[in-house]
């Protein structure tokens, strides 16, 4: 058993419908558990993920046991508000003054 490191990723893409979790870069085109598109996919905070792998050591990590609990922690945390679906966003140069030209 391998306890959960919390540098081990630097995004954790968790799809907001059915708790699957893809690790690295950006997400597939859809979610391979309920073809969710690729907006779906949040990077949830590491503190959820983090009681999902300690509570289901012996499991891996896209289990159905460890779905279901990271969706009932996503919807305790209410991490929808919070979170951008779109993924990390930077702020940009000019600003929110944003003109075309």
């Amino acid at each position: 058993m391998t306890k959960y490191e919390p540098y081990m990723q630097a995004l954790l893409w968790t799809c907001k419908h059915c708790g699957f979790v893809y690790e690295g870069g950006q997400p597939k085109q859809n979610c391979p558990i309920c073809e969710s598109y690729k907006t779906s996919f949040i990077d949830i905070p590491q503190h959820i993920e983090a009681e999902v792998r300690e509570t289901h050591p012996d499991k891996s990590f896209n289990h159905a046991d460890c779905r279901e609990l990271r969706k009932k922690l996503m919807d305790e945390h209410n991490v929808y508000s919070s979170n951008r679906v779109a993924g990390r966003v930077l702020p940009s140069a000019s600003g929110t003054n944003i003109k075309p030209s």
